[in-house]
């Protein structure tokens, strides 16, 4: 799905867009899944995943970056 890859380069910072664009681009992907992927299928690419879940509802999903571990407070 080419939307997943523009979903996936907007996520990533490789594509910028405005944030009419964006609710586009997220009401598409919801549109598409819904149309394309059977109840309980997901499809992935990258850092996005698509889900239709069995309800019918459709979930798009933004991998989060990975947080750098916390530090331990030292006891005093």
């Amino acid at each position: 799905m080419d939307l997943l890859k523009l979903a996936n380069d907007f996520h990533t910072g490789k594509l910028t867009l405005s944030a009419e664009e964006k609710s586009h681009l997220l009401d598409l992907l919801r549109i598409k899944g819904a149309e394309e992927l059977e109840y309980g299928q997901e499809v992935e690419h990258e850092k996005v995943r698509l889900v239709r879940r069995v309800t019918g509802a459709v979930s798009i999903f933004f991998e989060k970056e990975a947080e750098p571990s916390a530090k331990k407070k030292a006891k005093e």
